[in-house]
């Protein structure tokens, strides 16, 4: 594991400055997503629910690459989180139809509360995650072409097992994230914020995939 010669003991207040721009981000960004669900559906009505799909799929996979512009880090950073409460505005809608609202506020509560027991537990920890790496990252791959595969086969009950599975994946995410932050693994406030975010957006919208009565 390489560590930062920014984020050593010696430079606690330096990782102090960068936790909390780092959480700064991390608000903006659920605000932002708040936005995107409550507009939801005039966007959608305005283009299709493939655009805005479409866009976080292409901003998520390429966030290497942009989160590291001076120039478009900012706008495209709001423009993911805008265009991820966009299509969760379906699920939202369907919640508010079909009567289960209590389910979006379990699991609003839910993924609050696992994302931030998983995040204390991987800032505390003397274990060392960096192992983790490879494991979770080929598991979300996998993960994402089964998703990929159900949206044709459409079956209940392989969606709430990779849903499952998707939970218990962005949870030890979650950890693994929090301490590469503590060590200096990542470049910018703004870059660590969007992981965060990418790992709470998955935990909420795969828990209400749970709670969720389809019958």
């Amino acid at each position: 594991m390489s560590t930062s010669p920014f984020f050593t003991g010696v430079r606690n207040d330096t990782l102090a400055t960068f936790l909390s721009a780092t959480w700064t981000w991390f608000g903006v960004a659920i605000l932002t997503a708040a936005l995107g669900a409550y507009l939801g559906g005039y966007v959608i009505s305005m283009t299709t629910f493939w655009g805005p799909y479409i866009l976080f799929l292409v901003l998520m996979f390429t966030q290497g690459f942009w989160t590291q512009s001076a120039i478009w880090s900012k706008p495209l950073f709001f423009l993911f989180a805008f265009a991820s409460g966009t299509i969760v505005y379906p699920t939202l809608a369907y919640a508010s139809m079909t009567g289960q609202t209590m389910a979006v506020v379990q699991a609003l509560a839910a993924s609050g509360g696992m994302f931030f027991a998983a995040a204390i537990w991987g800032y505390t920890t003397k274990k060392d995650l960096s192992s983790w790496g490879q494991f979770l990252f080929f598991t979300m791959i996998g993960l994402f072409i089964a998703g990929i595969v159900n949206i044709f086969l459409q079956n209940d009950i392989f969606s709430l097992v990779i849903s499952g599975i998707a939970v218990v994946l962005f949870s030890a995410y979650t950890a693994y994230d929090l301490q590469a932050i503590k060590n200096g693994w990542f470049s910018s406030p703004l870059q660590a914020a969007l992981t965060l975010y990418i790992n709470i957006f998955a935990l909420f919208t795969n828990l209400l995939n749970l709670f969720l009565s389809r019958e």
